[in-house]
């Protein structure tokens, strides 16, 4: 009996896959479209409320916020060390991305653009002893931040894939280039606390943040380049190639 039931179960399983309508959220663009790089840009937007809080029902996670388990910043010799460790890295403002020079390949779903964000904020721990200039940070508390001005260039490739004699694509890593033309950063419970310590060697790292940004940036393009990858083979992986980009 508990065989037969499971039976049941799995066809029911397959047969609602198998029938699942595209829900109303999902903008469908003709892959004949003349128009269908401004079509894809308008079904990107229509998703972006619903991606700040995940489509549970595509297994779509949240991307408010994004989150860095640890970033370790280990280099530079005694004279000039940079020696960090950040965890539990919360960045709010994904959600807010504009998207630019934006052009897709409809038969291959082949995708170029760029990614600009006006700021996002950050939050998370710290555990820091560097040497800046002449300064000699030492400590360990919260941490608090902006990136502004931060841009993305990004290519998305992908293949087709056939499953049960349908035609699907799948995503290639994306890959990101990132740009940040400013960035704010304040560490709390520098030396102790000390009230002039403390923000007088907050200023000088602001002053050099470029330390910083060069280390953390290439661990944001790993951690955005597999969101952003992610969600797009969700959907794609759910619905059909004729699905999605119709030819009728």
């Amino acid at each position: 009996m508990y065989i037969y039931i499971t039976r049941i179960c799995m066809v029911c399983t397959i047969f609602a896959v198998a029938f699942a309508e595209i829900p109303s959220y999902i903008k469908i663009c003709n892959r004949n479209d003349p128009e269908i790089n401004k079509c894809v840009l308008n079904s990107i937007d229509q998703l972006r409320s619903k991606l700040v809080t995940g489509i549970p029902e595509l297994e779509v996670p949240a991307i408010e916020p994004l989150v860095l388990k640890q970033v370790r910043l280990l280099r530079g010799p005694q004279a000039a060390r940079l020696d960090v460790n950040l965890t539990n890295i919360q960045i709010f403002g994904p959600s807010t991305f504009k998207i630019r020079d934006f052009k897709i390949d409809p038969k291959d779903v082949f995708l170029t653009f760029k990614v600009g964000f006006q700021k996002l904020d950050f939050k998370g721990k710290y555990q820091i002893n560097a040497q800046i200039l002449l300064l000699n940070l030492v400590g360990e508390g919260g941490l608090t931040g902006t990136f502004f001005d931060y841009e993305c260039d990004c290519l998305l490739k992908s293949h087709k894939i056939i499953k049960n004699n349908n035609t699907y694509v799948n995503f290639e890593k994306m890959k990101f280039d990132i740009k940040i033309n400013k960035a704010i950063i304040n560490l709390d419970n520098l030396f102790g606390g000390d009230p002039i310590l403390g923000p007088a060697s907050n200023e000088v790292l602001n002053a050099n943040s470029n330390f910083l940004v060069d280390e953390i940036k290439p661990i944001l393009e790993e951690s955005l380049s597999d969101l952003f990858t992610n969600i797009a083979n969700k959907i794609t992986g759910t619905f059909t190639y004729d699905e999605l980009f119709p030819g009728n």
